[in-house]
């Protein structure tokens, strides 16, 4: 599995449709993002998206991604105040006035840091419809989406895995045309040589790696791939390997039933005592500290 797909996959968000329907006249929502983000795809007509006072116009085909905390409004028009989405929702639709066909997704992130991957992307990320090109797959998914919000029976399930493929679509093009000018992970997709490491290293990161033998595996020498790692990841190979171990365990903490002695070999360490005290020296707490603190916060 390429590293983006890894990357999506290992993300473990759960989307939810907030929106799927043709809107008329005025209206204006406020979505509160504070632990989700999510994205729009406009079917029909115009609106506007709002973010910290600045108005953007979307028409249809635009496609804009929302990271976790980007509270934000959709409006008809800039002069409409907005409501709760909850509020907006429960008002009927008088069927009169310009048509705003419209689906919304949220996607619920999980406690866990969110992958570094998605820091590197902006706040919004927009997709025009006119910059996608004719032959490009977002155009066969975006028409598949659009005719579903039309239909009744199975719409909904439907509509929920074609908006996963829109979403990857979206990124895999906002990532095409916009390559990475600064050290990350966009930087690595862009080399074969890194991209191939840290596929190895994501497909079976329990393994026990060491420099010597991801070097042999993508083909380069121990002390370019040290140096090239360093230069564009900004950590070493090691580093980066205990990194992502520490994180995929954080997130099997949370799964009832699992044991820290489980959980420490899943991940590649001999023992409960390494795996903590790995964690720990990531975190700054125990791996029991860091389970009452995320229980904490979803009963806040």
């Amino acid at each position: 599995m390429d590293l983006l797909s890894q990357i999506l996959q290992a993300a473990r968000w759960n989307n939810h449709i907030l929106v799927k329907k043709t809107l008329h006249g005025n209206w204006g929502f406020r979505f509160p993002c504070k632990q989700s983000g999510g994205f729009h795809v406009l079917t029909q007509g115009n609106c506007i998206l709002r973010h910290e006072g600045k108005d953007v116009a979307l028409s249809r085909g635009d496609i804009v991604f929302v990271m976790r905390g980007v509270d934000h409004d959709l409006l008809s028009d800039p002069k409409q105040k907005p409501v709760d989405v909850s509020r907006f929702l429960q008002r009927a639709d008088t069927g009169k006035g310009q048509s705003t066909g419209l689906v919304s997704i949220r996607y619920e992130f999980p406690d866990a840091d969110v992958h570094a991957f998605f820091r590197e992307l902006p706040a919004l990320l927009l997709i025009r419809a006119s910059d996608i090109a004719p032959h490009h797959p977002l155009h066969s998914a975006l028409a598949l989406l659009s005719g579903e919000t039309e239909q009744q029976i199975g719409a909904s399930l439907i509509l929920q895995r074609l908006t996963d493929v829109v979403f990857y679509y979206a990124i895999r093009h906002w990532l095409d045309v916009n390559p990475a000018r600064s050290p990350g992970y966009r930087s690595a997709m862009q080399d074969e040589k890194m991209q191939a490491c840290l596929e190895m290293i994501h497909a079976r990161p329990a393994h026990p790696w060491t420099i010597d033998s991801l070097a042999r595996g993508v083909g380069v020498s121990r002390a370019s791939l040290a140096t090239k790692f360093r230069t564009v990841l900004g950590v070493s190979v090691m580093d980066y390997v205990t990194r992502l171990r520490i994180d995929q365990g954080r997130g099997l903490l949370l799964e009832e039933g699992r044991s820290l002695e489980d959980i420490a070999q899943e991940v590649g360490y001999s023992s409960a005592f390494a795996f903590s005290k790995a964690f720990k020296r990531i975190y700054g707490i125990s791996p029991r500290a860091s389970v009452q603190a995320d229980i904490q916060k979803r009963t806040a």
